[in-house]
């Protein structure tokens, strides 16, 4: 009969003690969000981003869901900010989405790019187009508002 090699034992216990161990792949923002942060000062929009362009039609919001706070802020507990300009097509459909400045950057500036990537508004009247229209999203103690 063979002993058990204590280098194996060894092994086998860090293996299961890792098993016990939260789930890596767990989504963060199913625990409590703990701020680590403090919130950077929003900017003053009009100079982060020039919106005087984003006016001349009236927009109607068919879908417009906010930004996901990014799992991997809420896991560090940090808070920011970001604008975000884009253009409408004349069939509602956002166009030209950038950031135009966020802070701390990052997963903050993807969120709120993608969400406003996926806007839909009413039609435009035909041959109406807006450029240069402006949101600001504030990512403060877990959540997400809209300025």
């Amino acid at each position: 009969m063979n002993p058990v090699h204590p280098v194996l034992i060894a092994c086998s216990l860090l293996w299961l003690a890792g098993c016990a161990a939260a789930n890596p792949f767990a989504d963060p923002r199913d625990q409590v969000f703990r701020v680590t942060s403090d919130m950077p000062v929003p900017p003053n929009v009009e100079r982060a981003a020039d919106a005087s362009g984003c006016s001349g039609a009236q927009l109607s919001a068919v879908e417009a869901r906010l930004p996901d706070y990014p799992a991997r802020g809420w896991s560090r507990g940090l808070q920011g900010w970001a604008v975000v300009q884009f253009d409408v097509r004349e069939t509602g459909v956002t166009d030209q989405v950038r950031v135009a400045r966020g802070v701390p950057g990052g997963s903050f500036n993807r969120e709120a790019e993608r969400a406003v990537r996926d806007w839909r508004f009413a039609p435009l009247e035909p041959g109406a187009r807006l450029t240069g229209c402006v949101v600001l999203f504030e990512f403060t103690q877990g959540l997400v508002r809209v300025r």
